[in-house]
């Protein structure tokens, strides 16, 4: 990935104040979450300016027409990255582990009562970090999960999700800064 200044920020269009926020960048894009599972992956070339948030310079309906993507696709990656299917062969333990993560990133989350929470953006210890709609972020016990398969279920309905609500910027819970998520 590239430097991540983008990360975290705010995304506007010409003529929409709220297109999403970023999640990912690599060298040449920025990958937006937006309102419901919307997903945009946008050329940085279409970046007019950032400070708190990051100004595209085109108006919402050509964002949707030209870079509207699934959830569901692989995040992007860049060019250079190296893929542990790619490593040379001594097959130790770290090794097998890296080519068959079991990490719960970017699954998306959702309540018993089969409701849409958002995306797993890191794992805290005992906690899984989810970015949802509204710039919500919650923060919720690894023992509220009853499921894992391609989405990450809890145990509760989903006004009791509620209760993990927390600041989208507050410290993850291991206490380290939410800017490392861009790392």
């Amino acid at each position: 990935m590239a430097s991540g200044k983008y990360f975290n920020k705010g995304v506007k269009s010409l003529d929409s104040p709220h297109v999403g926020h970023v999640v990912r960048e690599t060298s040449d894009k920025i990958v937006v979450f937006g309102e419901g599972d919307d997903r945009y992956d946008i050329p940085k070339d279409k970046i007019r300016f950032a400070a708190a948030n990051v100004l595209i310079d085109l108006p919402f309906h050509e964002i949707v027409k030209n870079y509207k993507v699934s959830r569901e696709e692989p995040l992007p990656i860049d060019k250079e990255h190296v893929h542990t299917v790619d490593l040379p062969e001594p097959a130790d333990l770290a090794t097998y582990e890296g080519k068959y993560p079991k990490s719960l990133f970017n699954k998306g989350v959702r309540t018993q009562d089969e409701e849409h929470i958002g995306h797993v953006m890191t794992e805290a210890g005992d906690k899984i970090v989810v970015w949802g709609h509204y710039n919500w972020r919650f923060d919720v016990p690894k023992s509220k999960i009853i499921a894992v398969g391609r989405n990450v279920i809890l145990g509760m309905d989903y006004k009791e999700v509620f209760k993990y609500k927390v600041d989208r910027d507050a410290p993850l819970p291991t206490g380290e800064p939410v800017e490392r998520l861009a790392e």
